[in-house]
C-alpha cells in the first residue's frame, strides 16, 4: 500500500471516536470555504468602497480564477481517474456523503479555500493571513471525513497555488495591481 494510502487510513482511524472531532471536521469539510468566501467578497467590498472598479477586481478575479480552476479540476479528475476514498476503501467511516463520487484528485474544495488565501494575499487584503488556518482545516477536514485522500488536498493546494500565480501575472501586466 502506498503513503499516501496509509496517511488517509491513519488520519481517518481516528473518524467516530469523538462527536466533537467528528463536528469540527464536518465544519472544516464543508462549510467553512462558504464562510471563506463571504469574508473574501465583503472585504473587497468594504476596503474599495467607492472605486467601482477596484472593488469588484478581487471578486471578479476569484470568479475566474474559480472557473478557469473547476474546469482544470475536472479535465484532471477525468485523467488521472482517483476514486473516492470510501470507494478503494468500503471499510472506512465517513462522516457525510460528497455530492459526486465520480473524482477524487484535487480537492475541489480545498482548492476554493487555498485560492481564497492566495488571492487575498495578492490584494493584499487585512488578516489574509488568518485565512490561512482556515485553509488547512478545509483540506484536513476532507481527509479526516473520509471523502478525500492527502494527494487530494495536496493537489487542491498546487492548483490555487497555480491559479494565483496566473492571475498575479495577467493582473500586473495590465497594470491592474
Amino acid at each position: 500500500m502506498n503513503l499516501n494510502y496509509e496517511l488517509f487510513l491513519k488520519i481517518n482511524a481516528k473518524t467516530g471516536q469523538n462527536r466533537w472531532l467528528d463536528a469540527f471536521a464536518r465544519a472544516g469539510a464543508e462549510w467553512v470555504v462558504l464562510g471563506m468566501a463571504g469574508w473574501y467578497v465583503a472585504i473587497s467590498l468594504i476596503l474599495n468602497f467607492g472605486k467601482e472598479f477596484a472593488m469588484y477586481l478581487p471578486i471578479m478575479t476569484f470568479f475566474v480564477c474559480g472557473c478557469v480552476g473547476l474546469l482544470v479540476s475536472n479535465a484532471t479528475g477525468f485523467f488521472v481517474q482517483e476514486v473516492r476514498p470510501r470507494l478503494r476503501f468500503p471499510e472506512i467511516r465517513i462522516l457525510f456523503s460528497p455530492m459526486s463520487s465520480w473524482k477524487s484528485f484535487p480537492s475541489d474544495h480545498t482548492f476554493g479555500a487555498f485560492l481564497i488565501f492566495f488571492l487575498a494575499l495578492i490584494f493584499n487584503f487585512p488578516t489574509a493571513w488568518g485565512l490561512l488556518p482556515l485553509a488547512v482545516w478545509v483540506g484536513w477536514g476532507r481527509i479526516f471525513s473520509g471523502v478525500h485522500f492527502p494527494l487530494d488536498v495536496v493537489g487542491g493546494v498546487f492548483l490555487a497555488g497555480l491559479m494565483s500565480i496566473v492571475s498575479y501575472f495577467v493582473l500586473s501586466f495590465i497594470h491592474l495591481i
